[in-house]
């Protein structure tokens, strides 16, 4: 079971448990809810410790987790024992309780992640043991840390320990815990955590990128049950199961306006994987191929030259113009294991806190090389130290614990990603040779770019007479963000007129619309570009 001690725990090791038992040591001790190993009669069982503010609350506790626990059955949970002590201002409900399958450690799991056939039984397993709680009017905790993962002929179940004493949660919220509960055993990540600390802005990249044995579909599935942006998002029981069963996604269904039959050529960006779906820019995908992914992939013949493989890239140029997608791309295309560091999830009100963040970061990186770190907003995670207040030095440790790790990165088999719209902001120590090896400059996307651009966005749109060229050839300077906006517009134009989209509407939102590039925003990234690519 996961180790988990966020405050000092009720009972310290070595205590009497419950007459017969000696505490062993803590697990989890989260909040009011606490797990120990305790020792008795040369076996080992679980104590479970509930801490309650009144003895009412105590015996509603009590009632609740011995009815929930019996509902499971004994051939999985078998009490042995339980009580309702005061002590030090709280009531505690103590139970001890033997799982009768092996239970699978949070350790076991470091190395290798849950597999394919895994993922869907401990999925089918959890929507079982919720309908199962929500026909009885029980609210179980589906989180990292109080559902228990057992092993039981050769399947992957879970059993969550502990219900709410509040109201019964809906059945999206469930569906959302189910999969953010087996998020984390395919990825490592933990989204509970992570969604409230960046209120839920984070956007939480598909788990077969970091863990190959599961496939594209499921990653979807998942995304579809937590992601509120989905328009396929699950929120019951029997849609989930439904989709796991059939093993791929239902086809959206669409609405309203009568969608274009005849899709624009080249629109199916959208369908390529890699570099490959990256619009146009033919001279920087080449550029990545030569200079990142030939040296990454194959890099005996670069040795036999005396020629270092790369630590990592700087991808900087103004907003909008596609640094992250193209970032992420890359890494999709080199297949590598991939670690998201966002410079506000390692922030942190505590001492040194941050720097041991950003060492556990690279040491998973290690665990899983060859692997991928992407850095997003860089120059908020290593600003220049000669800028930085009195209030701010703290910024300088993690400054230098970021170089330490770079400089190893070749060596370990870990390549650095890193985009940023302020490269000027950035520590000069940061941007050395030798340290990122290659500052490439992201433009606004060329007339290729801004060709593929228009044909993706407006495909699945009903459209008349469209030059696309023309259009592509008004766009100089846009971003790719402008583009769609662009796009758009010219939708909301046609739709007020009820007529499909042509050139009049589309260069109508050029004219309402300017870039949102000014020249003086691309002259800065010019004059910077003398010292990348």
């Amino acid at each position: 079971m996961n180790t988990c001690i966020e405050r000092r725990p009720t009972f310290p090791t070595g205590t009497p448990y419950l007459g017969s038992w000696i505490i062993h040591r803590p697990l989890f001790c989260v909040g009011n809810y606490e797990v120990y190993s305790v020792q008795g009669n040369s076996k080992t069982f679980l104590g479970v410790v509930i801490r309650c503010r009144t003895q009412e609350e105590a015996v509603q506790q009590k009632e609740q987790h011995l009815t929930w626990w019996q509902l499971q059955g004994k051939n999985k949970i078998n009490i042995l024992a339980n009580d309702i002590r005061a002590q030090s201002g709280w009531y505690l409900f103590l139970a001890c309780i033997m799982i009768l399958h092996k239970i699978i450690s949070f350790e076991d799991f470091k190395k290798s992640s849950l597999n394919q056939t895994q993922a869907e039984s401990l999925i089918s397993s959890l929507i079982t043991i919720c309908k199962l709680a929500h026909t009885h009017q029980i609210n179980p905790v589906i989180n990292v840390g109080t559902t228990l993962l057992v092993e039981q002929n050769s399947a992957i179940n879970g059993i969550p320990l502990f219900v709410k004493s509040s109201s019964l949660s809906a059945e999206r919220e469930c569906v959302e815990s189910i999969a953010k509960f087996v998020y984390f055993f395919t990825t490592g990540i933990d989204i509970f955590r992570l969604t409230s600390e960046s209120d839920k802005k984070t956007a939480i990249p598909p788990a077969s990128r970091w863990n190959k044995n599961i496939d594209k579909w499921l990653s979807s599935l998942l995304s579809s049950c937590f992601d509120p942006k989905d328009p396929q998002k699950i929120s019951s029981f029997s849609d989930l199961q439904m989709r796991l069963n059939n093993g791929q996604d239902v086809a959206q269904t669409t609405e309203g306006i009568q969608q274009n039959q005849k899709p624009l050529e080249h629109s199916d960006l959208k369908n390529l994987k890699g570099l490959a779906k990256v619009a146009g820019m033919s001279a920087l995908k080449e550029l990545l191929i030569e200079e990142v992914i030939r040296p990454l992939q194959d890099p005996e013949p670069y040795k036999k030259y005396g020629l270092t493989i790369p630590n990592g890239i700087l991808l900087y140029g103004p907003p909008g113009c596609g640094k992250t997608f193209i970032a992420k791309q890359l890494a999709e295309e080199l297949d590598f294991y991939f670690v998201d560091l966002i410079p506000s999830e390692i922030a942190s009100p505590y001492i040194h806190h941050s720097v041991l963040k950003i060492r556990d970061i690279f040491a998973i990186a290690e665990q899983h090389a060859p692997s991928i770190v992407f850095i997003d907003e860089f120059e908020a995670l290593v600003p220049a130290r000669s800028a930085l207040g009195g209030e701010q030095q703290y910024k300088s440790e993690e400054v230098n614990e970021f170089l330490i790790h770079l400089n190893e990165c070749a060596s370990k088999n870990i390549f650095v990603i890193a985009a940023t719209n302020e490269p000027d902001k950035i520590d000069e120590a940061i941007k050395r040779t030798g340290r990122f090896d290659k500052m490439i400059y992201v433009e606004p996307p060329d007339l290729e770019a801004r060709i593929q651009l228009l044909e993706m966005y407006l495909s699945g749109r009903p459209l008349g007479k469209v030059d696309i060229d023309n259009i592509a050839s008004l766009l100089e300077g846009y971003s790719c963000s402008d583009i769609h906006n662009i796009t758009n517009e010219a939708a909301r134009l046609a739709l007020k007129e009820e007529k499909p989209i042509d050139n009049t509407h589309l260069e109508k939102a050029i004219r309402r619309n300017p870039s949102s590039l000014s020249p003086d925003i691309l002259l800065k990234y010019k004059k910077f570009q003398q010292r990348g690519i």
